[in-house]
């Protein structure tokens, strides 16, 4: 018990709170992508509902938090998607109506934009628009065994649902986070490890295991089981959302 408060508690603690500021959306707090439909707010309404039963279903609920707004919609925790969906008036006396849409990524944010604006402004398509292609979960998740960041840049390339900052920083949080854990248990595993003495050395001894195979190899492991661990959520639902709209048949300019 002593050993596990000393040792497994501290790092474990570490381990989420260095998880919980990289995964923390502080980019969401100061974007969104806001438009503006010619319709009242109950029409407003049944349109984004049909939009999100279609591409979402079973997989968003009605948030009564709405923050000032008339309605707010949210994806569920296993959802592929992530969004913040806001339906609310242009002003007291207008009758047309304002969507704001919030995620903590702005490739999503993006997608949502021009999702709806296609489906309730009926906007001519744009001549950049790109097709998509389907992306294999296998080959995102044996990426994330090899290195987490390697399946964030694969999921975000040609994927309209990352754009360079969502992937560079979630590449780069997945990288350090790797460096800092595995740094560190290697750091405490070789301060813990039997060392050849002098005369094991003259006599030419067999000295100790290699810290992999020696008895704290199981903190090397788990430092290294923390992120792909953690990202194997993430590739699921990265792949998951990306061939959603590959089944839909959505193209996107990005």
């Amino acid at each position: 018990m002593n050993f596990f408060k000393k040792n497994i508690l501290p790092f474990f603690n570490t381990v989420t709170i260095i998880l919980g500021l990289l995964s923390f959306p502080i980019v969401s707090l100061f974007s969104a992508e806001v438009i503006e439909v010619p319709v009242n707010t109950d029409d407003a309404n049944v349109k984004i509902l049909a939009i999100l039963n279609k591409i979402n279903p079973d997989s968003f609920y009605e948030d009564p938090k709405t923050g000032g707004f008339i309605k707010k919609y949210q994806d569920k925790t296993f959802s592929p998607f992530d969004y913040k969906i806001y339906i609310g008036r242009m002003s007291q006396r207008s009758i047309e109506s304002i969507i704001r849409v919030e995620s903590s990524d702005r490739g999503q944010e993006k997608v949502w934009k021009q999702i709806i604006e296609s489906e309730m402004l009926q906007n001519p398509p744009a001549e950049d628009l790109r097709k998509l292609e389907k992306k294999s979960h296998i080959l995102s998740q044996g990426l994330n065994l090899l290195q987490p960041s390697m399946s964030v840049i694969y999921n975000s390339s040609s994927s309209p649902l990352y754009n360079f900052r969502d992937s560079f920083w979630a590449a780069t949080a997945y990288l350090l986070t790797d460096l800092v854990l595995v740094g560190g248990a290697y750091a405490y595993v070789s301060n813990k490890a039997p060392r050849k003495s002098l005369w094991d050395n003259l006599l030419n001894r067999q000295g100790p295991p290699e810290l992999i195979k020696g008895p704290d190899a199981g903190t090397l492991i788990g430092a290294l089981a923390v992120t792909r661990l953690y990202r194997v959520f993430g590739s699921v639902q990265d792949t998951t959302a990306h061939n959603r709209l590959v089944e839909l048949q959505y193209s996107f300019s990005f």
